[in-house]
């Protein structure tokens, strides 16, 4: 007995292939390697990045900081407390 699947699956079997699927393997090779090509331009672009990332990092980090003074801690218990909670209350 035969049900619909094989009927469908006998009919395909004798349908001519259609010549668009000639060069079907062609298009998809192609298609893999421009993928391929692709994702290394992505990785060279991402590691440029990351260089000049780290390049302007450091000559931001070593440039600006030659005229700056660290600042001064704060006394917790001294009388020198600028940043002292009762000070920075009363607005001084």
């Amino acid at each position: 007995m035969q049900d619909s699947v094989d009927q469908g699956l006998a009919r395909l079997a004798t349908m001519q292939v259609p010549a668009s699927l000639d060069d079907i393997e062609t298009i998809v090779f192609a298609t893999i390697d421009e993928n391929a090509r692709d994702r290394a331009a992505g990785r060279m672009i991402g590691a440029w990045s990351v260089a000049m990332a780290l390049a302007l990092g450091l000559v931001g980090g070593t440039g600006f900081g030659i005229g700056v003074t660290p600042a001064q801690a704060a006394s917790p218990i001294g009388i020198d407390g600028a940043l002292a909670p009762s000070t920075l209350l009363l607005g001084r």
